[in-house]
């Protein structure tokens, strides 16, 4: 998710009092992103940088926020009213907990961990301190998930027999210059899977069991460059999930959801989920449907949803930190979610290597 200088002059920023002061800790990717959100979101602003590259003073000077080296001298310090964790996932288990027993809030950047033994120590420690722990799945704020959503839940697709998710893209030589991309975890599975695994598990329900199949053959690599995935969910309902870095393609998330405009929008659709009454699509948003009786040799139609395609995910997930910090919501993406979300990658790695059906604990 990138938000461009087009996106921030898209809204309008008016002036709300006592706006939820966030700090940002960790300048890479994405908390630089997070950044140029909070200075346009209405209901939250900057409160400081903490980052220990000391190059990052640089975002300090442009947003007049202060800069410190660590999470240790903020705290000592003006205490946020909430804080963005965007460490490298390692250092999450250390950043996020040092925050949550000063009983401070915290937007945690997926995954919850790089492993689950922290991930539990990270939820607990939130439990233990009775604060609020967001995880950074930002896919969930978009208004286009928001509708889907409330079509499964409503009953209108009927009971939900199957899903299929495609994640095609084509990866070029420059991406591959970064060594550590072709050897284990640099590959799609590691990189693109994990936005995919939450929001199946929001729209369809928890996943009971997961079988995978990887392969190399394109590019030759140690790292797959493809994969197939079967998911098994609780419900009974069946889905299967493609994703490749070597297909020129335009069905991935990131090419249909017109959230990131580093990406070309293709206008067409990644995800696509069948029940007994109807179907739909997304992000291309359709819901396909008989009149009267169900059959196949009836005609089938199907309705367009006007949904705006959101470029604000990241403002929409920001205001939701501020409705949580106010108590006026509970977390949307909760440790708990971010916990189950790497038990399933977990058993997803497990199945590769033997291609066994994987039970999800």
């Amino acid at each position: 998710m990138v938000i461009d200088k087009i996106t921030i002059n898209l809204i309008l920023n008016i002036k709300v009092k006592n706006k939820i002061k966030i700090a940002v800790v960790g300048i890479g990717l994405m908390g630089s992103q997070h950044l140029k959100a909070l200075s346009v979101s209405k209901k939250a602003k900057l409160h400081s940088i903490v980052d220990v590259n000391k190059n990052s003073i640089t975002h300090a000077k442009k947003f007049k926020v202060p800069f410190y080296r660590s999470s240790t001298e903020l705290l000592s310090n003006n205490k946020p009213d909430a804080v963005i964790v965007a460490t490298p996932n390692q250092f999450h288990e250390k950043h996020t907990i040092s925050f949550l027993n000063a009983k401070i809030p915290v937007l945690l950047e997926k995954p919850i961990s790089d492993n689950i033994s922290k991930a539990k120590k990270i939820i607990q420690s939130s439990k233990k301190n009775k604060t609020h722990l967001l995880i950074g799945y930002h896919r969930r704020h978009n208004s286009i998930v928001t509708k889907v959503k409330k079509q499964i839940d409503s009953g209108n697709l009927g009971k939900i027999v199957a899903a299929n998710v495609m994640c095609w893209l084509y990866k070029n030589k420059d991406w591959y210059k970064e060594k550590w991309r072709i050897k284990k975890g640099g590959g799609p599975l590691g990189i693109n899977l994990v936005h995919d695994i939450d929001l199946i598990c929001y729209l369809l329900g928890p996943i009971t069991h997961v079988q995978a199949t990887t392969s190399n053959k394109i590019r030759k690599y140690k790292v797959e460059d493809t994969a197939i995935v079967n998911f098994t969910f609780r419900s009974g309902t069946l889905c299967t999930l493609s994703v490749s870095d070597t297909i020129v393609a335009p069905y991935s998330y990131e090419l249909t959801a017109g959230e990131n405009p580093a990406y070309p929008i293709t206008n067409q659709s990644a995800y696509f989920i069948g029940g007994t009454k109807g179907s739909i699509q997304f992000p291309n948003l359709k819901h396909w449907y008989n009149r009267g009786e169900r059959s196949w040799w009836k005609p089938i139609y199907h309705k367009d949803f006007n949904i705006r395609l959101s470029r604000f995910t990241l403002i929409n997930q920001i205001d939701h930190l501020c409705d949580v910090v106010s108590g006026k919501a509970k977390p949307k993406v909760s440790g708990n979610d971010g916990l189950q979300s790497l038990k399933i990658f977990d058993a997803i790695l497990r199945s590769t290597k033997t291609g066994k059906k994987i039970r999800v604990n």
